[in-house]
């Protein structure tokens, strides 16, 4: 036998050349159970502004077409270099909104290829340990105040300056999101923590001059 014979003999040896019912189920089934999970720990470390359950039902289907495809790529060649090529020109421009919740999408599509290659207690113990360390050093990472909304509405720029000067003199935690600015009034939207002094902050900010509305939107986004 020749290298040439020995390096095809083995390459076709990794090719299973029939998948069972049992297959597509435990492969699914598993990646499914997966995909729950997953779903689980991002709902319970999730800390973004606007709480996505589409991104959620996304999660579960890119585990488990994962699981479908690498389970079906893996029982033959052609196959196999076919659906490379065809993913190779697939271009997926949804724009994502949150850094973590790439890492979360990774971490489905490693579920699911892990699931659909057969490795059950690889995928099972691997989502365990990794939703473990993933909500232990999310929740350190944000332990502290529930995030909000603060919108502040002004008839001047110099009413918004002065809120904005007040923010900082007292401590509180701020990013400015947005301003607008129309021909009545001018708008900034702040994304601030504020912990249980809410009340009193947006009652200094009504006392302001020319200011006239303040909101305070809470944005825990803890789903319900």
């Amino acid at each position: 036998m020749s290298i040439f014979d020995a390096i095809k003999k083995s390459v076709l040896e990794g090719f299973s050349s029939e998948i069972t019912v049992a297959d597509i189920f435990f492969s699914v089934g598993v990646a499914f159970i997966a995909g729950l999970f997953i779903l689980l720990i991002y709902r319970l470390t999730y800390k973004g502004v606007s709480f996505s359950r589409s991104f959620e039902g996304t999660l579960l289907m890119v585990c488990t077409t994962s699981a479908l495809i690498v389970l079906s790529i893996t029982s033959n060649l052609a196959l196999s270099l076919g659906m490379v090529g065809a993913l190779s020109i697939v271009r997926f421009r949804t724009a994502i909104k949150d850094a973590s919740d790439t890492a979360f999408m990774f971490w489905a599509v490693a579920a699911g290829i892990t699931a659909g290659a057969h490795y059950y207690i690889l995928t099972l113990v691997g989502s365990l340990l990794i939703g473990f360390l993933t909500f232990l050093s999310l929740k350190i990472i944000g332990n502290y105040d529930p995030s909000f909304l603060l919108i502040v509405r002004a008839k001047t720029d110099t009413a918004l300056e002065y809120a904005a000067k007040m923010l900082s003199e007292n401590g509180f935690r701020y990013r400015l999101t947005s301003i607008n600015s129309t021909a009545d009034y001018n708008e900034a939207i702040y994304e601030i923590s504020v912990g249980s002094r809410h009340s009193k902050l947006v009652s200094a900010l009504k006392k302001i001059p020319d200011v006239t509305d303040v909101n305070l939107v809470d944005c825990r986004n803890a789903p319900v």
